[in-house]
């Protein structure tokens, strides 16, 4: 089915062609040069050195206008985050930022904290400059907060539904003191708080200087103008697609039985739609995903159908529906625990949609990855690190898969050997590829990472793994 001829023509019809273009890249650097700051300012290496944040630009309304390519697990879930933020904070004031970390009010997993800092122009408020940032610990029963065993949320750490973090330019110390009194290494907390706090006002300098440069009936019209635009470029790339419905069923590994993700998807003229109904219940332990973790995991294997040009905004996703039936395992009920919810069940997601996105695109999919984050997290007494084992990327009908990489829902980097052993007390023995892990065939996937450690002082090491019951799949007999 093809797209009406006009399916570009209203953004067009709001600005021209140049100046969108000029605009559209003006507001694309603001996160870029947002998650610059925040991680030039950063305390620990998870931020400094493994990249683990993200940055983005919201409007008055809550949508999407511009994000850095940074964490697709963070960014998916955003905008539940800051419709959160709305609802309970609808008189914010300048220089007023949230926290959030809560996963049913739009966080990911409790280490992942969100702030939220919202910009105005002659006293009206005109969107949210956010960044979310993880944490290396938040608190919880075991050093990192990834507990393995964890069955309830508050086991995981400090749960934090939106609260005013920095009131006028000023941080509150009620908030603070939370961070000092309850993590394990408060200076390290607080230092990458204060870097997320930097970055957010640099991105409402950069949005207001975007206004007082151009006027604000022009950044109101270039907001309506580029989500239009991208929703116009989606909606005519999916009339493209073949219309027709597909199924796949993959599973988690569980120490009792395996636990099912189905999901049925069915593309029809403009409309993506996703449905996980037949997806095992919530479960006992913490491999639950919040709804908007889910929705992110969608939201990612649409853009991976996409072409790069096309901005990611509010636009995109417009058309995209996604089921996820309340109770069941990623649609959990609180306070259901979800720490390996966000890095093992998304990647799982990820893995089913692209199974049942074979059938009907054989040519453009790939080889299942990795498939997961190899969660590590250690903890000393006064210090904690964290960081995913990077693997290999499945192979693809046009080429082998890229070695030691972060797939799919995370985008993180490997902390060089230099700044993890200046830091922490510990020593790499071993950083390498693992010959021959990423299977055989025309095109094979690309090799695992194997890093071997040597303490120096006693330290409580926690994991958080998948993919050993259940490997990677190959396509076409690889």
């Amino acid at each position: 089915m093809r797209c009406p001829v006009n399916a570009y023509k209203k953004s067009m019809s709001i600005l021209d062609p140049v100046t969108l273009e000029v605009f559209k890249h003006l507001i694309l650097a603001i996160p870029e040069e947002m998650g610059a700051n925040l991680r030039r300012t950063a305390f620990s290496p998870n931020i400094k050195e493994r990249l683990d944040e993200s940055c983005a630009v919201f409007d008055a309304r809550g949508r999407l206008i511009a994000q850095a390519e940074h964490i697709p697990v963070h960014l998916g879930a955003m905008p539940s985050a800051v419709k959160a933020v709305a609802v309970d904070f609808p008189e914010l004031s300048p220089g007023d930022q949230v926290i959030v970390n809560d996963p049913y009010r739009g966080g990911s997993h409790l280490p992942d904290i969100t702030l939220i800092a919202p910009f105005f122009w002659e006293g009206k408020l005109k969107g949210y400059a956010v960044n979310r940032a993880h944490h290396a610990d938040v608190g919880g029963d075991t050093p990192g907060s990834m507990p393995g065993s964890s069955s309830t949320l508050y086991e995981e750490g400090i749960v934090i539904s939106p609260v005013l973090f920095v009131k006028r330019g000023v941080i509150q110390d009620h908030v603070r003191v939370v961070f000092e009194k309850e993590t394990r290494n408060p200076a390290e907390r607080i230092g990458d708080l204060n870097a997320q706090v930097g970055a957010n006002r640099l991105g409402v300098s950069r949005c207001i200087d975007f206004i007082d440069r151009y006027g604000e009936r022009a950044f109101d019209k270039f907001v309506e103008a580029i989500i239009d635009y991208a929703k116009s470029r989606v909606t005519a790339h999916l009339f493209d697609l073949p219309d027709g419905e597909a199924e796949a069923i993959e599973y988690l590994e569980d120490e009792d039985n395996p636990i099912p993700i189905h999901v049925k998807i069915r593309i029809q003229g403009a409309s993506f739609e996703t449905d996980f109904t037949g997806t095992a219940p919530q479960s006992r332990g913490n491999a639950n995903t919040p709804l908007s973790v889910t929705r992110s995991a969608v939201y990612y294997v649409l853009r991976c159908l996409l072409p790069p040009d096309i901005p990611p905004n509010h636009g995109c996703y417009e058309n995209v529906r996604v089921t996820a039936p309340e109770g069941s395992l990623l649609n959990p009920r609180p306070p259901a625990a979800v720490s390996s919810g966000n890095v093992e069940t998304s990647q799982r997601i990820v893995d089913v949609l692209l199974l049942a996105l074979k059938n009907l695109l054989p040519a453009q999919i790939p080889a299942q990855g990795q498939g997961t984050m190899n969660n590590l997290a250690i903890g000393w007494e006064k210090k904690t690190y964290y960081e995913t084992i990077a693997g290999g990327m499945g192979g693809s009908p046009k080429c082998d898969g890229a070695s030691a990489v972060q797939v799919h829902m995370t985008n993180t980097a490997t902390t060089p050997v230099e700044a993890l052993e200046s830091a922490y007390p510990i020593r790499v023995v071993k950083t390498a590829l693992r010959d021959g892990s990423g299977g055989e065939g025309l095109h094979p996937g690309g090799m695992g990472l194997a890093r071997e450690f040597l303490f120096l002082e006693d330290a409580v090491v926690s994991i958080q793994s998948e993919r050993r019951r259940f490997p990677p799949k190959g396509i076409g007999g690889g």
